[in-house]
């Protein structure tokens, strides 16, 4: 079976209040459990400030990604998180954790420079979107993630009027959020990765 898996660690974990860093895990294995389909996906926390998940759905390691990040900044723009992405053959399992896409993604975390918090271990086209899409979403703000989050959802059937009525705000101020956030591109550049995997 292909699966991808993304492994990361808290940004600045030694600088926030213990119940931060536990608010920041809340959230990822919140947003694991909105990603995760029929069981299909595997999720740990590690050392306090890391974690791991796994799901069967390779071609969206990106945009899984940057959903982690929204979700993150959705909550306060000061949580981040660092995510090494990895595909390949392996089990979706507690008991796999050996197979390659596990070891590649933990090794890619552990190669990234300190500037830098989305890197895929396939190398390639691959990582030179997860670059740019980590320049791009690192600067987004707390609105900015608010609206682009539910987009960026594996199932999302939304629209910018239901994320509107859902958040209490304007069209407009969506649709302003979702262009300063470079939804548009992000967009596109998930979509062709996606269909060229398929």
């Amino acid at each position: 079976m292909s699966i991808c898996v993304l492994t990361g660690d808290i940004v600045g974990s030694t600088d926030l209040p213990a119940a931060q860093r536990r608010q920041v895990m809340a959230i990822l294995e919140d947003t694991y459990g909105l990603i995760a389909r029929d069981g299909a996906g595997f999720f740990d926390t590690y050392r306090g400030d890391g974690w791991q998940m796994a799901f069967d759905r390779p071609a969206l390691a990106l945009r899984l990604a940057l959903f982690i990040r929204a979700s993150l900044k959705e909550a306060a723009d000061t949580f981040e998180t660092r995510v090494a992405m990895a595909t390949g053959d392996g089990i979706i399992s507690s008991l796999d954790l050996q197979s390659a896409p596990f070891i590649a993604s933990g090794r890619a975390l552990d190669a990234m420079p300190r500037d830098v918090l989305f890197a895929h271990a396939d190398g390639g086209a691959l990582h030179g979107a997860a670059l740019l899409a980590d320049h791009i979403s690192q600067g987004w703000t707390q609105a900015q993630a608010r609206a682009i989050r539910p987009f960026l959802h594996p199932a999302a059937t939304v629209t910018q009027k239901d994320v509107a009525e859902a958040t209490g705000v304007t069209r407009q101020a969506i649709g302003q959020a979702l262009e300063a956030a470079g939804y548009g591109p992000i967009s596109k550049a998930l979509s062709a990765i996606e269909e060229q995997a398929e």
